[in-house]
């Protein structure tokens, strides 16, 4: 692939939805997705840290490959990240198509495929040779796990994986041996926040086992009462096992919040009303706006949506808005680098354009 395809293609997903992003899906007015992420590693080659340039590359060429033979796989599209600049990159993470870890590793042959819609991507020499990911939007994990079953089936009929009967499949991080399996669910959760009630939830959540996260993963902030709940480990479980696990406390957290927000309409409906139009206020009136200030006032408005206090905006609006705010698909869609002054100023126009 050319560096002139590759912009190509970064051209089409500045300017394409995902699917997870619509907010449809169960439990939409909670959940935002659910997603299920398999790591997997070639038999024969080392881990990619412990991987000479050929080596890579090797796993590069057997991954288009795959793509060139199997007729399933002939709508995946495959972007190579050294054909691309630094914000080319981070908007990538932005779409949550790649990872971070994959966007700092100073490594050639590193690459993403992915479908038109999004719901499939693939990182190609991220810590693992493979980080095979799928994302719903709602709570779907079911059907996530068929979904994603499937292309590691059919990615495994071309590919041996490394592999032992006693510890399943063998990774980088020791955390994902065994299923490889890391299951995880996006939650809206701010009326318990409001209500102070998160802090102790989230205390009995990580001593579950579970890990708790923000919109990017690991290392990254909280923002926009938004928390990513996912397992730990994967060895001595099966994959049904972490499913039922996950769907089990992501169920008391939907409930939780429920019960939160019905309390907060009872008992302060005009402090919730006034929160609401106070942010819906600022987004479509402000002149300059942070990243950080915008995606906790769209919280807002997403919480305004899911009490029925705002019913001309959709989930979709405030999904796509999450987005494209960021500093790296702004600077993409104005094609050029911006201050952040610069960026404050395009990012209230771009909230008042999309809101209004």
């Amino acid at each position: 692939m050319t560096n002139h395809k590759s912009q190509e293609l970064i051209r089409e997903l500045r300017d394409s939805t995902a699917h997870w992003v619509t907010g449809y899906g169960p439990f939409n007015h909670i959940v935002l997705s659910s997603r299920i992420r398999l790591a997997r590693n070639i038999k024969g080659i080392p881990f990619p840290f412990k991987s000479s340039d050929e080596e890579l590359k090797s796993v590069l060429d057997q991954s288009e490959n795959i793509l060139k033979i199997n007729k399933n796989f002939r709508n995946l599209k495959i972007i190579k990240l050294n054909d691309l600049s630094t914000m080319d990159i981070q908007f990538l993470v932005e779409k949550r198509l790649i990872s971070i870890t994959q966007s700092q590793f100073n490594r050639p042959y590193r690459a993403v495929i992915y479908n038109p819609d999004e719901i499939i991507s693939i990182m190609v020499n991220e810590e693992d040779h493979y980080r095979i990911q799928l994302m719903l939007p709602g709570f779907q994990l079911k059907k996530v796990w068929e979904l994603i079953d499937w292309y590691d089936n059919q990615i495994g009929e071309k590919i041996e994986y490394a592999f032992n009967e006693h510890e399943g499949f063998l990774t980088c991080c020791p955390t994902n041996v065994g299923t490889g399996l890391r299951v995880s669910v996006m939650l809206h959760l701010p009326a318990l926040i409001i209500n102070n009630q998160l802090n102790d939830l989230m205390t009995y959540v990580t001593k579950k086992g579970y890990a708790v996260r923000g919109f990017y993963g690991e290392g990254t902030d909280f923002q926009g009462d938004l928390f990513q709940v996912s397992n730990q480990s994967t060895l001595g479980l099966d994959e049904k096992d972490i499913l039922k696990n996950i769907e089990l406390v992501s169920n008391l957290l939907i409930e939780k919040e429920q019960k939160a927000r019905e309390e907060l309409m009872i008992h302060f409906r005009q402090n919730i009303e006034d929160r609401v139009m106070r942010a819906y206020g600022i987004l479509t009136n402000a002149r300059i706006i942070s990243t950080t200030e915008a995606v906790n006032l769209l919280s807002n408005i997403r919480l305004g949506i899911e009490l029925g206090i705002l019913v001309k905006i959709g989930y979709d609006t405030i999904n796509r808005l999450m987005l494209i705010i960021q500093p790296g698909y702004l600077q993409l869609i104005k094609a050029q680098k911006m201050s952040q002054m610069q960026r404050g100023l395009i990012r209230a126009e771009l909230i008042q354009e999309l809101i209004n």
